[in-house]
């Protein structure tokens, strides 16, 4: 979030001489308000898995017994209290509902998940994948509400929307690859204990194959984002894109190919994260394009 106010948004604002429209305390209250429902979501998360965890992942401190269950629970809602008292606070400082509104729906959906989705067909997945990709759409979505007050007409704000949208859309595929790779790794216990994710509904093969078409659009928006790139001069993002995402994830989808095991699925999980720490890393690689 914070790459993003300072190397995307905040070299388009230095064409124009834009302020940022949201304060330093604000930004930074939402952000950390932002990271505390992720904490809340993994607390409550681990208290209400707790017993699926004994098989996919004995080595968790919760499970080993080095955390007491009540001790995740109480962690987990006085985490959500002080969400709440956040989300309240960033909404007085800015003089609007929304903050609130978008916050406490994503403070809620991690404690649905945690309760619901997480064991039902599709949902669940879509639950995570979506509230990892908006983040960052979130923080510019409040800096666009108050920049179309003070400057409805800025030119630059366009372009900072069609960034924001491209990297939330590619989060929004790869947290989805990434959350079926990590259901294929955790089969054992899902399947123990009644969950019903895709690859148990599906099979193996089949959640293979619907991670190889995910791969397949996440490559051809890639394509299309590259010939936008182009025409805006962006060369040296296009080069990045190659070398830290699209070969990455090609070399992901010859591993996965040959995946079998809940280790082997694991690693491929971990593939996954340093492709999507790759495509975090494009908003530097915007700014340097920018500078030189």
């Amino acid at each position: 979030m914070y790459a993003f106010r300072f190397l995307v948004i905040k070299p388009y604002y230095g064409m124009s001489g834009t302020e940022f429209q949201m304060d330093s305390i604000s930004y930074g209250l939402m952000t950390f308000v932002t990271m505390l429902i992720a904490v809340s979501g993994y607390v409550s998360n681990d208290y209400f898995d707790r017993e699926i965890d004994l098989i996919n992942k004995p080595g968790r401190p919760s499970v080993s017994g080095k955390i007491k269950d009540g001790s995740l629970l109480a962690s987990a809602s006085m985490v959500s209290i002080f969400c709440l008292a956040g989300m309240i606070y960033l909404s007085i400082r800015l003089n609007s509902v929304i903050p609130s509104i978008v916050l406490g729906f994503a403070l809620f959906t991690t404690w649905w998940y945690s309760l619901v989705l997480k064991r039902s067909f599709v949902w669940g997945n879509l639950a995570v994948s979506f509230m990892t990709s908006c983040t960052l759409g979130m923080a510019w979505f409040f800096e666009w509400l108050l920049l179309k007050e003070s400057k409805p007409g800025l030119y630059e704000t366009a372009t900072i929307t069609a960034i924001a949208i491209g990297i939330c859309f590619f989060a929004f595929l790869l947290s989805m690859m990434r959350e079926l790779v990590k259901d294929l790794e955790d089969i054992d216990g899902d399947k123990a204990f009644g969950c019903r994710s895709i690859p148990i509904v599906m099979g193996i093969s089949r959640s293979k194959m619907l991670i190889y078409i995910i791969s397949i659009l996440l490559y051809f928006s890639l394509i299309y984002c590259q010939l936008w790139l182009k025409n805006n001069n962006f060369l040296l993002v296009i080069i990045w894109l190659v070398l830290a995402v699209e070969l990455p994830l090609l070399f992901f989808l010859i591993r996965l190919r040959s995946a079998e095991t809940s280790l082997q699925f694991h690693k491929a999980s971990s593939q996954l994260k340093r492709i999507m720490a790759g495509g975090i890393a494009t908003m530097a690689v915007i700014w340097l394009n920018l500078r030189f």
